[in-house]
């Protein structure tokens, strides 16, 4: 049996290219050097004796020769390793050489033990099947299935390497990365699927966003019109549930020249809604080159670009009130017919100015969390049009259809 702990320690130098096809049809056909002579080879050319190769590379002699002349049962992966890296050839070729008339099965258990390094590596399975994503009891071929037409990738190692080229490289990834990773890839991918046609013009949004704020008080279509609105002027916007154990509010991207925002509905809050739109509008407007460079920016996250957080906050707060107005109502914050007036003349929904006294007493220490919650909408209907991009949705490519077709007007 090829033992799976010694992929989890070899799981980084190991090629995730490796497909059972690809390895078998290129064994039957191979009718070059076997192992024990490129190695006879290596041996003349570098002046050492085989006793002094087993000695330096701390393989025994029969371990060796059970490699070199396949008579052991099943293959010892780390050795194997070793013996390529001495050889000086590609791993893959390695196992090509060597598994030229090993039996079929053995392949394939190297295969799968491959396949759960990699998904045990790179998601969190846990929270996966909290989420619907996948079911407890899946098998590994159907966990295969189901990420591949999730993603519309032909195999679970694309994963990686489309991650790897839209953002970044890593070597270790903690357990709390792994979700933090899916999200950012599931919501790229949205975006590049959906595509959208219309250029992005900065001035457009400029005279765009003065016109959003009344839309607030509209809880049955406001954010979709506005969401529409955006769409028509180069910003494409996805609402996302957020992630169990992390902070995300919201995130902007920036494909093919064009802007694109997530907002989560972190503490379920209409407020917050609106906010984390008006927070990342802001980084639209001024931030685009530093996330040309990094890719995106996550907002509720540690930023490690220095991109200002508290201008976005202050941005958006003085955007849906003011803190002048927020002085003078503040004072009559109990008084519902007062509060729902003067939430008239500021053309916002009335929670907007609940949420605010509530961020504003919080600096002082005072805890308001729990104060207003009648006068605050149920989300779950307000979002219900809005909220296609489930981790539940067979896959990414047919929810970004009815995204398009939801933001298309």
């Amino acid at each position: 049996m090829i033992y799976l702990k010694h992929f989890t320690i070899f799981a980084v130098y190991l090629p995730q290219t490796i497909m059972i096809d690809d390895i078998l049809n290129k064994s039957f056909q191979y009718n070059g050097p076997s192992l024990e002579e490129l190695l006879k080879e290596k041996l003349d050319e570098s002046g050492l004796t085989k006793t002094q190769f087993e000695k330096l590379s701390g393989m025994e002699r029969r371990s060796l020769d059970a490699i070199l002349d396949k008579t052991s049962k099943q293959t010892d992966i780390i050795k194997l390793l070793k013996l390529a890296e001495f050889l000086e050839i590609d791993f893959n070729e390695a196992l090509i050489v060597h598994f030229k008339d090993r039996p079929v099965e053995e392949i394939k258990e190297l295969q799968s033990s491959m396949d759960i390094t990699f998904i045990n590596k790179f998601f969190d399975l846990k929270t996966l099947i909290s989420l619907g994503f996948i079911n407890k009891n899946d098998s590994l071929e159907i966990l295969k299935e189901r990420i591949c037409k999730f993603f519309d990738i032909s195999s679970i190692y694309e994963y990686e390497r489309e991650l790897n080229e839209a953002f970044y490289s890593r070597t270790k990834k903690t357990f709390s990365d792994k979700m933090k990773d899916f999200w950012i890839k599931s919501s790229y991918k949205y975006f590049e699927l959906i595509d959208n046609p219309n250029e992005y013009k900065r001035q457009n949004l400029i005279d765009l966003i003065p016109k959003i704020k009344p839309y607030t008080q509209n809880t049955e279509t406001g954010l979709l019109t506005v969401f529409q609105a955006l769409f028509n002027i180069g910003i494409t916007i996805v609402f996302q549930p957020s992630l169990p154990k992390n902070q995300i509010r919201g995130a902007t991207f920036l494909i093919n020249d064009r802007p694109c925002i997530v907002i989560t509905d972190f503490n379920k809050n209409y407020a917050t809604i609106w906010f984390a739109l008006i927070h990342e509008l802001h980084h639209v407007l001024f931030d685009l080159e530093t996330i040309e460079k990094t890719k995106y920016h996550l907002s509720g996250e540690p930023d490690l670009f220095l991109i200002q957080e508290d201008k976005a906050n202050e941005f958006a707060s003085e955007y849906l009130i003011s803190s002048e107005k927020m002085r003078y109502i503040e004072k009559m914050i109990h008084n519902k017919f007062m509060v729902e007036k003067f939430a008239k003349e500021c053309q916002i929904h009335p929670c907007i100015i609940y949420s605010q006294y509530q961020w504003r007493q919080s600096e002082k220490g005072n805890d308001y969390w729990g104060a207003f919650k009648e006068y605050f909408p149920n989300i779950k209907g307000i979002t219900k049009k809005l909220n296609v991009s489930n981790w539940d949705n067979e896959s990414i490519k047919e929810t970004a259809i009815k995204i398009k077709q939801l933001l298309t007007v």
